[in-house]
Parts: structure tokens; sequence; C-alpha cells
């Protein structure tokens, strides 16, 4: 029996982060599978897909299962949603046993996700790697604190965020995408870029980078109420929350 096995990879066009899994789950791999997709909401994914096509039909339904348990037991947390070959046994069983549950939706396997987040508090904008991008994020910031009521937390935010994509820019070199979600009273924002290393402060090389960023770390540890990082096999996520009314 081949022990559940996974992939991560980040869609920076669209915003969200697809989970593929491999071979069977049992209750002891699911303490495991519960962190992996916690790291993965970490991103404040649009959507976290979960892909199914690799599990027998004969796991499926304690997969599903499962993963309803923990949907419902998150709900502030992304759209969960599983995608299968609906014309495959696996995906004909989920089909037939699903029906419309909360929080877990059935997707037939490349069903485009272009489509505007579902949760009207969470927002996404895949950014290139230059200096105006620090700028664009901290209007995404901006529009979405005011949205949501988040007024409080609006200013923090915008510099935490622009922290955020200035360290990614500058040191991965990659293109980023940012990811805002409102969570009861809290804001977490996610970027991700195309490395794994791990982030380090940003040493800014003039005044005009000073402007648009470039204090770094030390900024965003004083800002934020939390803040970490993680790696996966496309990149890495850089993720910081601000408590609406911060002590």
């Amino acid at each position: 029996m081949k022990r559940i096995t996974w992939r991560i990879l980040r869609d920076f066009e669209f915003g969200t982060t697809t989970v593929t899994l491999t071979g069977i789950l049992t209750p002891d791999e699911e303490p495991r599978l519960a962190d992996l997709l916690f790291e993965g909401g970490l991103d404040a994914p649009l959507a976290l897909i979960v892909d199914l096509n690799a599990i027998p039909p004969s796991n499926a339904a304690t997969v599903a299962a499962f993963l309803g348990r923990w949907a419902s037991d998150r709900p502030d947390g992304p759209e969960l949603v599983l995608s299968v070959d609906t014309l495959a046994p696996t995906g004909r069983l989920l089909h037939a046993t699903l029906g419309n549950r909360q929080r877990l939706r059935l997707a037939a396997t490349g069903e485009s996700f272009r489509c505007e987040s579902s949760d009207p508090r969470r927002a996404h904008l895949r950014l290139a790697a230059d200096n105006q991008s620090p700028a664009a994020g901290r209007r995404l910031i901006a529009h979405h604190c005011r949205n949501w009521g988040m007024h409080s937390t609006a200013d923090r935010a915008m510099v935490v965020a622009s922290e955020l994509i200035s360290n990614a820019v500058m040191h991965a070199e990659t293109e980023v995408d940012i990811t805002v979600a409102a969570l009861a009273n809290v804001l977490r924002i996610s970027v991700r870029d195309r490395t794994k290393g791990v982030p380090r402060p940003t040493v800014a090389a003039d005044s005009d980078q000073l402007a648009e960023g470039g204090r770094g770390l030390p900024i965003i540890n004083a800002l934020a109420n939390d803040w970490g990082f993680f790696a996966f096999g496309d990149g890495k996520t850089v993720w910081a929350q601000i408590d609406s009314e911060r002590p």
C-alpha cells in the first residue's frame, strides 16, 4: 500500500493553489495532510484545489470525507475544490456521493478557474519583477481595506505589503503574486515568488528605493501581529497577519 504523497503548485495568474495527492490516505496520515492544507491556506488562495485523479476509487470516499471535515472546521478558509476526471471511476464515485456539500466543490479536471473568487473577502494580483510592483500592491490593499471596512488596518497593511513585494522583487527576481484575505478581525497578506530561498533583510541602495520599500523584514516584524514563510515545489510564500484592532 503506497502511503499518500503530494505536490503543491501555485497559479500566479489566477491566484489558486493546487495540491495533487497520490496514494492511500490512512488515519495515521490525516494529521500530516491537515498540516499541509493549513500551509496551503496560508497562501490565502482564491481557491484551494485538491487534485484527486491519482487517488484510487477505493480510497476516494475516505479522502473526500476528510476534506469535507477539514473545510467545515475552517469557515474563513478558501473555497475547497476537488478536481477529478468525472468520467473516471474516482470521479463518478465522488459525483454520486458528495452531493452539494458546503465549502466543498467538485470540478472536472481542466475546468477553468479564471472566474473571480466566490469569496468577496479575498483578492489577488499578479505582479512583474519590477519597481512598480510595490505601489500596485499598496493600491490593492488600500482599495480592499476600504471596501471591507478595515480602515484602522490599511496604513500598516500597505507598508507590510510593500515590504513583502520589495523583498521578493529584489532577492527572488521572479514574477510574484499577492493575495489578501479578510478573515474575521484579521487581514492576511501572502506574497509568493518562484524561488525557495529564505527571506532575508533588504538593504536599500538609494533614497528612491526607500520610497518604494526596501526596509525589509524588520518593518514587517514591527507592524505585523504574526508572519512567516514556507517553501513548496515551485517557490515560497511569505505571509503576514495584521489584526484589525491591534492592542
